[in-house]
């Protein structure tokens, strides 16, 4: 990758010349932040610094447009491997990032253990009736 760099040039020749973001490195701004390069790594690879960048408001849309393209990607490839690979392992991990799932059960009224009463055919006076016989009947010796 070559570095365009733009230099203006001053009347008085004082202090760092001024980096100019072309079109051309902006563009290469948001293809290196695609695959999640660091401001500072995409400084020292277009000849500027970290600062410079954050200073920059065309350069930071473009860092911010790159990583949000990287995070597309990643994320599609997860949903794809999800699915189309039928990986219950990433189907799982998805759910717990996206949607809030845990492994954890958590009884509240809508996911509560349905008390005995409701499954048992015997109506709930019989069944205390007899827990409470069970208790009461000495038990004999053979």
């Amino acid at each position: 990758m070559g570095k365009d760099i733009l230099v203006i040039d001053r009347k008085d020749n004082r202090g760092r010349p001024i980096f100019e973001f072309t079109p051309k490195i902006l563009d290469q701004i948001k293809d290196l932040a695609s695959y999640m390069c660091s401001k500072a790594e995409i400084g020292k690879i277009i000849g500027c610094s970290e600062s410079t960048i954050n200073r920059n408001q065309l350069a930071q849309e473009a860092w911010e447009q790159g990583v949000a393209n990287a995070k597309k990607t990643i994320r599609k490839t997860q949903f794809d491997i999800a699915t189309k690979l039928n990986s219950s392992i990433m189907a799982m991990w998805l759910g717990k990032v996206y949607l809030g799932q845990t492994d954890k059960i958590q009884n509240d009224d809508e996911n509560a253990p349905l008390p005995i009463y409701d499954i048992v055919e015997e109506p709930k006076e019989v069944i205390e009736l007899k827990e409470v016989q069970n208790d009461t009947i000495p038990k004999q010796e053979i």
